[in-house]
């Protein structure tokens, strides 16, 4: 858990993605991406989609539950 919490907290954008999904819910990419107006985006959805932190549901990512 900590090593999770320092990989976010080591990135701003990935803290700005989390943010938002955690308030608005579940998101395309280019809409998380206009949304914090993070270029790349992408890139940071794919690493906290490989770390587990967030799950796709068809072309949405949102938040997992964490253990």
């Amino acid at each position: 858990m900590e090593e999770l919490i320092g990989f976010v907290a080591s990135n701003n954008k990935l803290g700005k993605i989390l943010a938002v999904l955690d308030s608005k819910g579940p998101m395309e990419s280019t809409t998380i991406a206009k949304t914090t107006r993070i270029v790349g985006a992408d890139k940071g959805i794919e690493e906290l989609v490989a770390r587990k932190l967030l799950k796709t549901e068809g072309k949405k990512y949102a938040l997992t539950e964490l253990e």
